[in-house]
């Protein structure tokens, strides 16, 4: 069952220079541990309307204790006895009013590391944190790419746009592109391509996750990526230049997807995401393209106000598995913050339902989330918000 096994940052990260952070996206390397990305990170507090507290976008850490379960334990950060930003950028605007040419702040998406040893980490440019902008939360300037040929990941550079002979090699927030503004990146074993999973920025009302592919190594040549869609005949391919078809979409009418995370797991794809007023969820399917298993409700609000980005570590069997889950929760009578930071949650990913459950009846949907939910998951939750997500005007 859903179990809060421990908070990861705060006391955890205090050594490491920082006590404030959020995401925490993980990554398996070809050394035998892994390393975890941070968004924004401070000192103590995440409160922008003072001045920062040695603010710094994105850090990493490095882990490698395989008794996951007992708890993750975090080894060292890259930048050496303080974690240092990873990425050689600087901070331009303000929150609602980012600047070219790297925005307000750059959160990480994802990180890979491929079988000729580069380390490729891809981060979203935030335009703007203002809501109003995007009918979602958030908007951004372009996805990008940064490389690090370091052994242990510890200098980074950006990533050269080979065909545009340009040294930014990003995804702009057009075209087919803006489908993966946030993006996480998975190889399958014996496989040569990297699957890209991706939304559009922000979370958006009934917006989609969208998945594109690449051969690893040509991810700086931008012809050579493949987007997952359906043509007019109703035939699935991928295909240069697209489009794009939403392989999954929100479970509840006018929903949201955010933050996702892709792993590969006993011979799974798991996909790990928030599904609106749901909380966390987790769907698995034999191939980056599906077919997925139903949404998995693993943690609710009702058992973690203000949550958001869950990521499945790598080290993770199916029925035991470790989820990285962030909250962002503020004292109700002051705009001062209560917690910022992630904790450890065990989960049960085990699931072989397949349906489409966006066409049911609200009580068909409410008994079908509750069967799959993880057993820690309040069902009064799930029933309230389906109940009131139906009867709602779409």
């Amino acid at each position: 069952m859903a179990l809060s096994r421990k908070t990861l940052t705060g006391d955890e990260t205090a050594r490491f220079g920082f006590r404030a952070t959020d995401l925490g996206y993980v990554s398996t390397t070809q050394h035998g541990y892994t390393i975890a990305i941070f968004g924004d990170t401070f000192d103590e507090t995440p409160d922008l309307v003072a001045t920062p507290q040695n603010w710094r976008c994105p850090v990493g850490l490095r882990q490698s204790n395989p008794d996951i379960e007992n708890g993750i334990c975090w080894d060292n950060a890259i930048g050496g006895d303080v974690a240092r930003q990873m990425i050689p950028y600087r901070h331009a605007g303000t929150p609602r009013a980012g600047r070219l040419p790297d925005g307000f702040t750059n959160i990480p998406n994802d990180l890979i590391h491929l079988p000729d040893g580069r380390f490729i980490m891809t981060t979203a440019a935030v335009r703007s944190w203002d809501p109003v902008v995007t009918d979602g939360s958030w908007s951004t300037f372009h996805s990008r790419m940064w490389t690090s040929i370091d052994t242990h990941a510890e200098k980074w550079e950006r990533t050269w746009d080979i065909e545009g002979d340009h040294p930014n090699m990003d995804f702009p927030n057009s075209g087919e592109w803006r489908h993966f503004q946030n993006n996480t990146l998975l190889m399958i074993p014996g496989e040569r391509w990297v699957y890209i999973h991706g939304t559009d920025e922000g979370r958006r009302p009934d917006g989609g996750i969208h998945l594109m592919r690449v051969h690893w190594k040509t991810m700086w040549n931008r012809s050579t990526y493949e987007f997952w869609g359906c043509d007019a005949s109703g035939e699935w391919a991928f295909r240069p230049g697209g489009h794009t078809t939403p392989i999954l979409t929100p479970t509840l009418p006018r929903g949201c997807i955010g933050e996702l995370s892709t792993q590969f797991i006993e011979g799974r794809v798991v996909l790990s995401y928030c599904d609106g007023a749901l909380g966390a969820v987790t769907r698995t399917a034999e191939r980056p393209e599906g077919e997925w298993t139903v949404p998995r409700v693993q943690v609710s609000p009702a058992e973690a106000p203000c949550l958001y980005a869950p990521c499945i570590h790598p080290f993770s069997s199916l029925a035991r598995s470790q989820m990285l889950l962030s909250q962002w929760t503020k004292h109700p009578n002051r705009d001062r913050t209560t917690f910022y930071g992630v904790k450890q949650w065990e989960v049960d990913l085990t699931c072989d339902t397949y349906r489409d459950a966006r066409a049911m009846p609200a009580a068909d949907l409410v008994r079908l989330l509750s069967d799959e939910a993880d057993q820690g998951v309040d069902r009064t939750h799930l029933e309230e918000v389906v109940t009131a997500a139906c009867s709602s005007p779409r």
